[in-house]
């Protein structure tokens, strides 16, 4: 290694070993010689290697083969990383300030007490550390693709399972109405058979009450014509005339047969109840399914809520409170009824939705719907005929807020009470939520938005919506 004087000569006058001259755009060979680019021969003259484009230094070259046949000393690929400074090739890394350095950056005051490596060696922590990272990067985006092939996977038999429920649900309403199509056919052939009987009855009764008056027609003409003959020939056979005199008792056969008439009656009770299980089962199947359509998630509208009311933190649940809340007056706010209504509102559609209900010691709960309209202030009416379509329930009985009430004779007071709201039909169904058994039925007209109703009253009594 050089002295610190010889380092500090070249450092002021860095010269190209070929021309002697200051180095411009300097190239430093392996071997410590440095030219300028321009002053190197071409790549033919040197013995460039084709292939990988390798000068040899011209120096080296001239003493090896002057003394023995070794191996040309490699000049270095072109574009190599020099010192912007002294114009040598980078050789060291210094880890503290991170910076290449050349020989003279290595020997300078600088970095005297720094940690220098070469950069072959200084580069492989890094490395490392890049190939530790890689491979952690590497596993990690396996995984990734394992959780994405899982997924997948999941996602696909789900869709397998959809596929296969959609073709499930295709067969099971095909046999339904294969099975309603032929309940059909057969109460149409029943009812032919019976209109049959009826007209072969019906042929049956003409046929003989025609005989019977044609038979009464020609006594009445022979009659007639023995009124017109003289005493002495009228007398002359008096008995004989006497016997055809007599009137017989004519029992006039029946039209249609009691037998018949029965089997007609006993059909249409079976038929007049059709119509009344089809939407029951309607219903149920619905309420079964609780298809998206029919399902609604219903809450309770505070803004609405009587201060007697006491709301749940999820609008879920209402109880009766005798202390009143000192909530701010609203045109919406119910003052006359402990009531409160449902949100959303429905001004088309159909729509369900569950009710559980606690009375509390001579305490009740409605329940139904209410129009947008419906009073709110002071003494209100609880009647259709005031926008309230509800069934009233305490402990001891259970009526209709029709116009006047309809009392209604349960057998068991319900604890779950569904309210199934058909808008288009207007009609609001009450039920047994437990059994699926109506309760009461409105007929309505609908104008405008309808609400869920609810109303509690007594210390004890709540109500809960379920789903």
């Amino acid at each position: 290694m050089p002295s610190t004087p010889s380092l500090k000569v070249v450092h002021e006058l860095p010269a190209c070993t070929l021309c002697v001259g200051p180095l411009e755009d300097a190239v430093t060979a392996p071997c410590g010689h440095t030219f300028c680019r321009l002053c190197l021969p071409t790549l033919s003259q040197m013995g460039a290697q084709s292939s990988g484009k390798i000068l040899l230094c011209p120096l080296c070259q001239e003493e090896e083969q002057a003394e023995t046949p070794m191996a040309p000393v490699p000049l270095g690929p072109l574009g190599e990383t020099y010192c912007e400074e002294h114009g040598e090739k980078i050789y060291f890394f210094c880890e503290n300030d991170a910076e290449f350095l050349c020989v003279f950056c290595r020997e300078g005051p600088t970095h005297q007490a720094h940690t220098v490596g070469f950069l072959d060696e200084a580069i492989q922590p890094y490395r490392d550390r890049l190939r530790s990272r890689l491979e952690a990067l590497s596993m990690e985006r396996d995984e990734i693709e394992d959780v994405k092939c899982r997924e997948d996977q999941k996602l696909q038999v789900l869709l397998t399972q959809i596929e296969n429920k959609k073709h499930q649900v295709e067969a099971a309403f095909e046999r339904l109405q294969q099975e309603l199509e032929q309940q059909r056919c057969l109460l149409l052939a029943r009812l032919r058979e019976l209109e049959q009987q009826i007209w072969k009855e019906r042929d049956e009764y003409i046929t003989k009450v025609s005989e019977e008056v044609t038979r009464l027609g020609a006594q009445v003409k022979e009659l007639e014509e023995k009124c017109q003959q003289p005493a002495s020939e009228l007398l002359q056979d008096v008995r004989v005339n006497q016997s055809r005199c007599e009137m017989k008792t004519f029992v006039s056969p029946e039209a249609i047969s009691p037998d018949l008439v029965k089997k007609i009656r006993d059909f249409h009770r079976k038929i007049l109840t059709l119509p009344e299980m089809m939407r029951m089962f309607s219903e149920n199947l619905a309420h079964h399914l609780e298809i998206d359509s029919g399902k609604q998630v219903i809450t309770l509208d505070p803004q609405t809520a009587s201060r007697s009311l006491v709301l749940s933190e999820d609008r879920k649940s209402v109880r009766y409170t005798r202390q009143k809340k000192n909530l701010p007056d609203s045109p919406l706010r119910f003052d006359g009824l402990p009531a409160v209504l449902g949100f959303p509102g429905f001004s088309s559609g159909r729509h369900r939705w569950q009710v559980d209900l606690q009375l509390g010691d001579g305490g009740g709960c409605t329940v139904g719907v209410a129009g947008e309209g419906v009073r709110r202030k002071g003494e209100m009416g609880l009647s259709a005929e005031d926008g309230v379509w509800a069934v009233i329930i305490s402990h001891q009985q259970c009526w209709a807020s029709t116009s006047p009430g309809t009392d209604l004779p349960l057998s068991e007071i319900p604890r779950y009470v569904g309210v199934a709201l058909d808008y288009e039909a207007g009609q609001v169904t009450l039920l047994n939520a437990q059994t699926q058994e109506p309760i009461f039925t409105f007929a309505a007209s609908f104008s405008g938005k309808v609400f869920p109703f609810f109303a509690v009253w007594k210390k004890g009594s709540c109500l809960t919506l379920k789903g």
